[in-house]
């Protein structure tokens, strides 16, 4: 099948020596490592010196070989189709377990909890916007650490990244078995058929590949998720003035639950906004990176306004009642509200994967695959570039879709194989997610600015310091409070 996929896309190309290299190489792929300098003679990216052009060759083909080189071509997104595809990373399925989190905390120290969240998510997205548009041209969490910390730094964010990646794909696959598994409750469809079923679904869904298809695309996701929220409120508001069946909970201002309730409570509404992960993805498929601040303000907002509304009316409504589960649909009265809820729901979860799913099938392909094609057609033929996801040649399509079946597959008999995966996600989640959003945009701004500042120009770098202790914090908190909801339950 690899072969059959190299014959029909040509994909064999072929260089004369290692100075050749520099004009053969497609200007349409950036390696993960150098990015290369508009003047005649080449320039290290970081330190601004000059390099050996026949040195400089040869790093880049082996970079190339090895599955670091990354489509260059910039997608040239909007500033609103970046805002799209930034909501339906940030706003899922989440949002239906946040009045969850407002009944363990309390009014007050919910409300609190998510502005600092929303705070915390605009600096992560300002830290990282900076270190990409003022320093450094690169597209993902990797680059950026091999940029400032090199290849020991480059190993360390893809062993974090791509199993966090992975661990929110296979979370989503799950939502959707779930979604698909109570809108067709009746039927004798069990869940991990439904599980399957949804992985091929997923799976016919990522086959959009580029940034801009996902993006028109997320408009449904969005929609899909504002809908079921809104028929809540109705249906809920409904349900209270039957007293007898749906009594309504206590309502306090801050929580009577012990404290690690209230840690999960939080790390829940903190994950909520854990989309930093791909930010420097968006960020480079736009076509004026310097507009990225204001996708980032408007869809932070626009998550942030909606968490506190969902979390805010349904506790405002119900309270802390006995009835009302986790996510709060599955606590709607039987009938037709409900079915258009989980209706939604089901459309909903089957494309929030686009995002985290493109990333992580795009990172996996451009490590796999130059090795596959090396073993296929020999050395001789390398170097082996992957397709840019813009590219709708039958071979660049033909390896996408082998690279997404292969990566469903796995997150799919993960869950069936696995059946408290999702319970041990959470406490994975806090180790890397915590890193993600948190440690990581701060430590690289340390890194890359603290020398150069001065004067007033330190408060950078406190604030980054700030962000740090935070996330150290949230990071062992968010640990603990797993650690003794795994071991309770």
């Amino acid at each position: 099948f690899c072969r059959a996929i190299l014959e029909a896309g040509n994909c064999t190309t072929r260089i004369s020596n290692g100075i050749g290299m520099m004009a053969s190489v497609d200007s349409s792929f950036r390696d993960e490592c150098i990015v290369q300098s508009t003047a005649s003679v080449d320039m290290d990216s970081v330190t601004g010196e000059p390099h050996d052009a026949l040195e400089n060759a040869e790093e880049k083909t082996k970079d190339i070989e090895s599955g670091d080189a990354v489509d260059e071509a910039c997608e040239n997104l909007s500033v609103a189709l970046a805002i799209f595809l930034l909501i339906v990373d940030m706003v899922g399925t989440g949002v239906l377990s946040i009045p969850n989190s407002f009944a363990t905390l309390g009014w007050i120290p919910a409300q609190l909890t998510l502005a600092a969240c929303w705070l915390i998510s605009m600096s992560a997205g300002m830290l990282l916007w900076r270190l990409r548009y003022k320093k450094y041209d690169v597209h993902s969490y990797p680059q950026m650490f091999n940029a400032i910390f090199g290849k020991a730094g480059l190993v360390f964010a893809r062993c974090n990244t791509y199993p966090l990646l992975f661990l929110y794909t296979s979370a989503f696959s799950y939502t959707q078995a779930q979604a698909w598994s109570s809108l067709f409750s009746g039927s004798s469809v069990s869940l991990k058929e439904w599980m399957v079923i949804g992985g091929f679904v997923s799976l016919a869904v990522l086959q959009l590949r580029s940034f801009k298809a996902m993006a028109l695309t997320s408009i449904v996701a969005i929609v899909t998720i504002i809908v079921p929220v809104v028929i809540s409120f109705v249906v809920i508001a409904s349900m209270v003035q039957d007293p007898v069946a749906y009594p309504v909970g206590p309502r306090v201002l801050f929580s009577l639950y012990g404290t690690s309730d209230c840690v999960v409570a939080a790390m829940d509404m903190l994950y909520a906004f854990a989309g930093a992960v791909v930010f420097l993805e968006i960020m480079g498929s736009m076509k004026f990176v310097k507009n990225f601040p204001y996708a980032l303000v408007i869809s932070q907002t626009f998550a942030y306004l909606f968490y506190v509304t969902a979390g805010s009316v349904v506790y405002g409504l119900a309270g802390d009642a006995s009835w009302l589960e986790s996510p709060y649909t599955d606590s709607l009265r039987p009938g037709a509200a409900a079915i258009v809820v989980d209706a939604c729901i089901v459309i909903h979860a089957s494309i929030a994967i686009i995002v985290t799913g493109q990333v992580l099938i795009y990172g996996f392909q451009r490590a796999a695959e130059p090795f596959v094609k090396r073993k296929f057609l020999g050395k001789d033929n390398a170097p082996y570039k992957v397709a840019p996801l813009t590219s709708n040649k039958l071979a660049a399509l033909l390896w996408w879709l082998l690279w997404s079946f292969i990566i469903m597959l796995f997150a799919t008999l993960v869950n069936i194989v696995i059946p408290s995966f999702q319970t041990f996600l959470a406490l994975v989640s806090s180790l890397i997610g915590s890193q993600t959003m948190l440690l990581w945009p701060a430590i690289l701004d340390i890194k890359a600015f603290a020398k150069e500042r001065t004067g007033r120009k330190h408060l950078g770098t406190a604030f980054s310091v700030v962000l740090i202790l935070l996330g150290c914090v949230g990071l062992i908190l968010g640990v603990f409070g797993d650690i003794v909801v795994i071991v309770r339950d």
